[in-house]
């Protein structure tokens, strides 16, 4: 319980700490490299179990769920065919970038595929478990795809509003 109990300390020191110095994306940049780094130095690994993974995407769900409102039903007719579209296009790269990753040796296609598809880290390295693969790597994949995302998309944002003006 210790364990757990550090982990969420350092994961709400991160948090703050990444949202006072106003790293993008502070808050949940912030607790996953904190926390991220506590889980590396224990020597027995830390998960989840089953029910409080479950409780977390749930509440998850529910925050994200709470920024709906009405205006967005009429956003939907307009870009569904463009989410539809960045899917595929998406899931093609994910399956280039898998082929390669197991062609050089580098992991296995299936956890290859779950490391680079578009998704949710936990999602992804919830069923990547669930189908037998590499967990860990997943996460690792994601880590780097969303902390990378997270930094940069934001100062695109302001870029490219910059150079509009």
């Amino acid at each position: 319980m210790e364990r757990y109990a550090l982990i969420v300390a350092v994961g709400i020191i991160g948090g703050v700490g990444a949202q006072k110095f106003h790293v993008p994306g502070g808050a949940v940049v912030g607790s996953m490299l904190g926390s991220g780094l506590v889980a590396l130095m224990q020597s027995e690994g830390v998960g989840l179990t089953p029910e409080i993974a479950t409780i977390v995407q749930i509440i998850l769900g529910i925050s994200l769920g709470m920024t709906f409102d009405r205006s967005f039903l009429t956003f939907i007719p307009h870009v569904f065919p463009l989410a539809v579209v960045s899917t595929l296009i998406l899931m093609t790269v994910a399956v280039l970038m898998a082929v390669l990753a197991s062609r050089l040796g580098l992991v296995d296609f299936g956890t290859a595929l779950f490391g680079f598809s578009p998704g949710g880290m936990s999602g992804m390295a919830i069923l990547a478990k669930t189908e037998g693969h590499n967990t860990p790597i997943v996460a690792f994949l994601h880590l780097v795809r969303i902390f990378t995302l997270f930094v940069t998309v934001p100062l695109l944002v302001r870029l490219f509003l910059y150079l509009r003006q």
